[in-house]
C-alpha cells in the first residue's frame, strides 16, 4: 500500500479506557516515569515482611505517596517502562496525587490506530456529502430537518437520544450505501478505504504529560492525559482498492472516494470545525485577554493552513478524545443549515453540565493548547 508522512499538529490522546495511578508511577521535577507494579511485586516476592510494608503503605497512603517513594527507600533496582515530561499538576487542591489517562500502545510503544483516521475521514465525509446533496436537492434537505426536528419528540431525554441515534444510521445509510434502509455493512462504499495503523514509536519519543483544564462552565475540572507531543511525525498507509465491476454494487457516492475528494471533504469539514472554534474563543468571557490571544492565534493559522491544505494534497483531521461536539456528530451541518432548529435541539443533546445545563464548554491544554488536530501529506 502507498505510504504517507503524518504529523500531529496538536497534542492529541487516543485512550485505551485505562487510567495510571500512583502505584505506577513517580515523579523527579517535571519528568514522570512509568512502572509496572507487578514488576515491583516480583523483586521483592522472596521477602515476606517487605510484602506485608507494601501492603500496609498503600492502604495507609492510598494517594498521598508514589511507587517512587518506595523504590527509593527501600533502593530498588528497578527500571522504569519510559519516562516523559509531565506539564500540568501531579497533585490534586486536597494534596492526593491524581491518575493519568493512558495513551493507546501496542506492546509497550504508541501508535494512532487506522479505525480513529477512518472515522475522522467518514463524519467529514457525512458532512460533505449530505451539504453538497442538499445544495442539490432542496426537498432532501427539508425532509432531513424535519426528521431532525421530529427527533425532539420523544416524552424523554432518553427517548430523544435514541432518536438521534436513529437518525444518524439512517441517513448514513443513505451516504454510504445509497438508501435509507440498507444495512447490509459490504454495500457501505467506505469498507474499500483501507487504512492501516500508524508505526510504533518509543513512547519517551513522542508522549508527554499534560493537564487537560475545561473553560467556559462552573466548576473547576482538570485531568492528566498521556497525550502525543505536537509536531511527532508517523508513518502510515492508505489506499482505495477499487475495481469498475463495484459500480452498481454500491452508493453512486463511491466518487467522494478519491484521494483528491477526500482530501476537500476532509479540509472542508475541518475548515467550518475551525470557524466555530475561533467563534467561540473570540465571545467566551472564561479566558484572560493574553490566554485567548494565544489560542485564537493558533486557531487562525491552523484555518490558514487547512485552506491552502487540497492544493497542496494535505489532509488535515481532528480526532481523539477532547475533540469536541461538533468535531464528531452532523450537528455542525444543521447549525449552518437552520440555527433556530439547532440551538432547540443543542438543549437536548449537548453533553451536560453544571445544574444540568448543555455544556458549551472547550476543554484545553493547561499550555493553552487546542487538542486532536493532525495532517496527512498526500505527497509522500
Amino acid at each position: 500500500m502507498p505510504e504517507y508522512k503524518l504529523k500531529t499538529l496538536s497534542p492529541i490522546h487516543i485512550g485505551n479506557g485505562e487510567q495510571i495511578n500512583n502505584w505506577a508511577y513517580s515523579i523527579d521535577n517535571n519528568k514522570i516515569s512509568i512502572y509496572k507494579f507487578e514488576k515491583v511485586v516480583n523483586s521483592i516476592k522472596n521477602n515476606k515482611q517487605r510484602l506485608i510494608n507494601l501492603t500496609a503503605e498503600i492502604e495507609r497512603n492510598p494517594l498521598t505517596k508514589n511507587i517512587g517513594d518506595i523504590i527509593k527507600a527501600w533502593k530498588l533496582n528497578i527500571e522504569s517502562e519510559y519516562t516523559i515530561e509531565i506539564k500540568g499538576k501531579i497533585k490534586n487542591h486536597r494534596n492526593e496525587y491524581k491518575q493519568i489517562w493512558d495513551f493507546i500502545k501496542e506492546g509497550n510503544e504508541v501508535y494512532i490506530p487506522g479505525t480513529e483516521i477512518k472515522g475522522a475521514i467518514r463524519t467529514a465525509l457525512f458532512y460533505k456529502i449530505l451539504k453538497d446533496k442538499f445544495n442539490q436537492d432542496k426537498k432532501l434537505k427539508e425532509n432531513f430537518l424535519k426528521d431532525y426536528e421530529n427527533c425532539l419528540r420523544g416524552e424523554n431525554k432518553k427517548e430523544i437520544k435514541k432518536n438521534f441515534e436513529r437518525l444518524s444510521k439512517k441517513w448514513e445509510n443513505y451516504v454510504f450505501r445509497g438508501d435509507f434502509k440498507e444495512n447490509d455493512g459490504k454495500k457501505d462504499f467506505l469498507r474499500f478505504l483501507i487504512v492501516s495503523d500508524t508505526d510504533l514509536k518509543n513512547p519517551e519519543e513522542c508522549l508527554e504529560v499534560d493537564d487537560i483544564k475545561l473553560i467556559g462552565a462552573s466548576g473547576s475540572f482538570e485531568e492528566l492525559h498521556e497525550v502525543l507531543k505536537a509536531g511527532t511525525e508517523f508513518k502510515i498507509k492508505m489506499n482505495i482498492p477499487w475495481k469498475e465491476e463495484y459500480e452498481g454494487f454500491i452508493s453512486d457516492n463511491y466518487k467522494y472516494l478519491g484521494l483528491k475528494k477526500l482530501r476537500e471533504a476532509c479540509n472542508e469539514f475541518a475548515e467550518s470545525i475551525l470557524e466555530t472554534e475561533i467563534e467561540y474563543f473570540k465571545n467566551t468571557s472564561d479566558l484572560n485577554q493574553r490566554d485567548k490571544e494565544i489560542i485564537l492565534v493558533k486557531l487562525e493559522r491552523r484555518l490558514d493552513l487547512v485552506k491552502v491544505a487540497t492544493n497542496k494534497k494535505w489532509l488535515v483531521l481532528r480526532l481523539g478524545k477532547h475533540q469536541g461536539f461538533h468535531s464528531i456528530t452532523i450537528n455542525l451541518l444543521v447549525k449552518q443549515l437552520n440555527q433556530m432548529l439547532f440551538a432547540k435541539a443543542f438543549k437536548e443533546i449537548a453533553p451536560k453540565g453544571y445544574e444540568n445545563k448543555p455544556n458549551k464548554s472547550r476543554k484545553i491544554t493547561l499550555t493553552n493548547e487546542i487538542l486532536g488536530w493532525l495532517i496527512i501529506d498526500l505527497n509522500s
